[in-house]
């Protein structure tokens, strides 16, 4: 049974015990998120794998995260299959805006695959029989959490949809945070090789600094553009200047240089 449809509000409700939400907010900004994730969807759903896929500005979605109560070398598995199959992945496309911002719901089984090397890279190796995930679109941002059951557990009745989707739901809510945490650790080292650029280079206007701290950090010109909001072309000409001061004529010259 396959199931793909745009989520409307209000979202269904959560009947959640405190002492069952309480482990997962404590976990926010922690490395055991999402291991709490799989303790709070085993509890609620009886899930037996939960995923964290964040999409921000690059070109592919990244794994924030994933985990299995039936032992972390099943999860992993998992992981490795999608890493290699992710571009057949709706979710993928969802993430990256192919249906425009909002809510998504998807519900499949393995036996809904119609390619083989990914049911059994992705499901029949790790020990899976179904997903369903919540993909939540916004500008410039996408977030994914998945829940799959085992070969052990069976698939997900229809019946229980509601019950997954407001559990998603209060991991979304609780990842959003997390990854807010993860993104400030990010900017946090962009403010880093800025000082140091800044210690270094102190020609450099503040402008010709950012963009040489997020061209240092792998950024394209076009997503430092959207990051500063301005056009590509004066993102160039910023590091063309910082080039010059610098005395380097390329990246490369650049990191050798840090």
């Amino acid at each position: 049974m396959r199931e793909d449809f745009a989520l409307q509000a209000p979202l269904p409700d959560l009947a959640a015990p405190l002492s069952a939400v309480t482990p997962l907010i404590e976990a926010i900004g922690q490395p055991v998120f999402i291991q709490a994730a799989m303790q709070f969807a085993k509890q609620m759903t009886g899930a037996d794998f939960t995923s964290l896929y964040c999409e921000g500005d690059r070109d592919a979605p990244l794994l924030m995260g994933t985990a299995s109560h039936l032992g972390q070398l099943r999860a992993d598995r998992a992981a490795v299959g999608y890493q290699r199959h992710w571009g057949e992945d709706r979710n993928a496309a969802l993430l990256l805006g192919a249906e425009g911002e909002g809510d998504f719901f998807s519900h499949h089984e393995a036996e809904d695959l119609t390619s083989f090397t990914y049911r059994r890279d992705c499901y029949d190796l790790p020990g899976i029989t179904s997903r369903v995930s919540m993909v939540r679109r916004r500008p410039g941002f996408g977030l994914a959490v998945s829940l799959y059951s085992s070969t052990e557990f069976g698939t997900f009745p229809i019946t229980a949809r509601d019950g997954l989707i407001a559990t998603m739901a209060t991991i979304m809510a609780a990842a959003e945070r997390h990854v807010g945490f993860t993104l400030k650790e990010a900017e946090a080292g962009d403010q880093d090789v800025q000082a140091r650029l800044a210690l270094n280079h102190p020609t450099l206007t503040k402008r010709e600094r950012e963009v040489a701290a997020m061209t240092i950090k792998g950024r394209t010109a076009a997503e430092i553009a959207a990051i500063l909001g301005v056009a590509e072309t004066t993102v160039i000409t910023h590091r063309k200047k910082a080039y010059k001061r610098m005395n380097v004529t390329s990246m490369r010259e650049l990191l050798a240089r840090m």
